[in-house]
């Protein structure tokens, strides 16, 4: 049976009463007869959430589109892809979660039973550092090594013991890598795993390795085999020994990257550009060894998928099952544009399901459900200093919603836009706005923009990672108070205000040369000072900025002639705050608790909750905000670590307002407001 949240959500979503909610579930039988139109699928342990999730949600919307449930099991009796080929050929099962390419042996079985061989088809990219999770392989070199790029040719010519195709002879020294001066006659000592096992298959990335990179060839006879040992794992050992070596080359995952070696950049072919191994490039298969993993699915007797192989595969590329692909524990990524239509073209080219797959999405925002996981939790992802209060948030709402629990993936602000643009986040709990390209990629994946709402303000403990900003100088400056306005002219006007009787100050410190610096333009701060208060203008040439506020403190109290801004939390006796004047003469503020949470402090800051837009068509995610800008959870908000300040009662009522227009049936809960 599906998780009370689960169905709760199921309910929301649909328009019904949580006891009329929809019921999806993955039967995981240890043992059961494939019937000739089901599906049961065995094989590799690290697929089995996905592609019990996928199940799941393909199960729903067969109910609410009115269509019988489909004999779907999704067992997990097994570890290895292996095991799934071996109940295929048994006739246990019929589909073969592969995290990996089937070893030459096993695509040599399935041509000797043609009748029930699987179709292997890719649904997923691997994963780029996540362990067990099909990573993407790194190739390293000793850190004393200048080799920056290899071609895959020239890989292949480093690895194997025979000509490569093109002219590329075995490469035996770095010289014939273009290495000059002592590099050009040192040897190439080349570290890897065993290339084939006791029971005949290679591992499973030296198969990846054999298909991309050798093209069946032999590997070099002086390869230098690392195997498992108590303790370390044979690829940790590739990577000690390229570390200890400086003439040593091998290959890993990016999870064992140390700081004695380099991953270094590589190219498909000659001309093509050298791109370097990172999360973003093994997501974009633009990276040469990013890998994939696959589903084996059975063929009627014609040949062909058959028609629930077909309908479940047309739901797992389509927009909404790739989508799944981000709520996974193994991290894997969804499939590019180009592997989806290279799919498409593998299934068209041989009729393979027919009619011809659609795999349109059912609307250009995924499914609010997206969110819920595998085990049935809410799923949030965003700012980790706000653990704290959303624990405690996420308790009381459990209490007012029986049912309901929460998957906090908390990593911090930069995490939060992306999830929320697949959906697979109830929201964006940010410790900061939107940056610029953030938004950007936002509306490019979802056609809008997302709804932003305050919920608390920064803190006043030096323990939070959210602090108000203060405008420091040095001791030895008499400067007391300024003004916003002359601020704005120092940091971005040229000239309009660099001395410091301009400020209203007198005797040698009427000469005083402004210098100004604070928080990096490119940093969380130095944005947040420049779009709210500098009007977007850039800083002045010869502004100073710095990584984080501690450098900045540092910076003020050597330069008596430094005027800079940070974190207000970062006040130390090396360092005086300068008090900001508020306008009309309404007085000083120096960001005092009573002046952030009234709203009279300038420089103060807030988190954030942001919605997908349009809001109306998440319930759940409209009733936990609504708890939020509630006056109970302002008081949660307020008594969680590390200390951040509540909306004012204004504020709130403002928040709250823009609120209203937020659909939140089945939720509500109007004594808690």
């Amino acid at each position: 049976m599906a998780s009370p949240a689960r169905a709760i959500v199921a309910a929301l979503l649909l328009g019904l009463c949580p006891g009329d909610a929809v019921h999806a579930s993955v039967e995981q039988a240890a043992s059961a007869t494939v019937g000739a139109d089901g599906l049961r699928c065995l094989g590799a342990s690290t697929m089995q959430p996905l592609v019990a999730a996928w199940a799941n949600a393909f199960q729903a919307r067969r109910l609410r589109a009115g269509q019988p449930r489909a004999s779907i099991h999704v067992a997990d009796t097994t570890r290895y892809s292996a095991a799934g080929v071996a109940a295929v050929r048994a006739g246990r099962a019929n589909c073969v979660t592969f995290a990996r390419e089937p070893f030459p042996a096993e695509s040599a079985a399935f041509k000797s039973m043609p009748e029930r061989a699987p179709i292997v088809v890719p649904v997923a990219g691997g994963s780029y550092a996540t362990p067990h999770g099909t990573f993407a392989i790194a190739i390293y070199v000793n850190r004393a090594n200048p080799l920056h790029g290899l071609t895959v040719a020239q890989l292949s010519a480093v690895f194997s013991g025979e000509p490569v195709a093109g002219g590329h002879q075995p490469l035996r020294t770095w010289g014939q890598l273009g290495l000059r001066g002592r590099w050009a006659r040192r040897p190439i000592h080349v570290y890897g795993m065993t290339p084939q096992r006791a029971s005949g298959n290679p591992p499973g990335i030296v198969n990846f390795l054999d298909r991309r990179v050798l093209g069946a060839r032999p590997w070099r006879k002086d390869l230098r085999v690392q195997v498992d040992a108590h303790g370390l794992s044979a690829l940790a050992a590739v990577v000690r020994q390229v570390s200890l070596d400086p003439d040593g080359i091998g290959y890993s995952g990016f999870g064992y990257a140390t700081k004695s070696v380099n991953a270094i950049a590589l190219s498909v072919g000659h001309g093509a550009p050298f791109v370097a191994g990172t999360p973003t490039s093994v997501a974009s298969g633009r990276y040469a060894l990013a890998r994939k993993i696959y589903l084996g699915l059975p063929r009627t007797g014609t040949g062909g998928l058959t028609p629930l192989a077909c309908n479940f595969l047309s739901f797992i590329l389509g927009a909404d099952g790739q989508r799944l692909i981000g709520q996974d524990r193994m991290h894997f990524d969804p499939l590019t544009a180009r592997q989806h239509s290279a799919v498409r073209r593998l299934l068209a080219q041989d009729h393979l399901c027919d009619p011809p797959m659609r795999t349109k999405s059912t609307g250009r925002s995924p499914p609010h459900q997206a969110y819920v996981t595998s085990s049935g939790a809410i799923r949030i992802v965003g700012y980790n200093d706000m653990r704290w209060m959303l624990e405690a948030l996420d308790r009381r709402f459990g209490a007012m919603h029986p049912g309901i629990h929460f998957d906090l993936v908390l990593k911090g602000t930069r995490t939060a836009p992306a999830a929320l643009a697949a959906g697979s986040s109830l929201f964006a709990p940010m410790g900061a706005e939107f940056t610029d390209q953030a938004l950007r990629q936002y509306r490019r994946r979802v056609g809008a923009d997302p709804l932003r709402f305050r919920v608390a303000h920064a803190a006043l403990d030096p323990r939070a990672r959210s602090s108000p900003l203060a405008i420091y100088v040095n001791p030895a400056n008499p400067l007391r108070t300024i003004s916003m306005r002359q601020l704005r002219a120092i940091f971005t006007s040229p000239g309009r205000l660099a001395e410091g009787a301009q400020l209203g100050l007198g005797g040698a410190w009427a000469h005083w040369r402004i210098r100004p610096c604070g928080l990096a333009a490119g940093t969380a701060l130095g944005v947040f000072m420049r779009r709210h208060h500098f009007g977007g203008a850039g800083y002045v040439d010869g502004y100073r900025g710095f990584r984080e506020s501690a450098a900045v403190m540092r910076h003020v109290a050597a330069d008596p002639a430094a005027l800079c801004f940070a974190d207000l939390n970062q006040a130390n006796p090396g360092v005086r705050v300068v008090g900001i004047r508020l306008p009309a003469g309404a007085g000083v503020s120096r960001g005092s608790r009573q002046d952030i949470v009234s709203g009279r402090y300038p420089l103060d800051r807030h988190l954030y909750v942001y919605l997908r837009a349009p809001a109306a068509g998440d319930p759940l995610a409209c009733a936990y905000l609504a708890l939020m800008l509630s006056a109970q959870g302002q008081r949660i908000i307020a008594a969680a670590a590390p200390g951040y300040l509540p909306l004012s009662d204004a504020e709130r009522a403002s928040e709250r307002r823009r609120l209203a227009g937020c659909s939140q049936p089945v939720m509500k809960s109007p004594s808690s407001l």
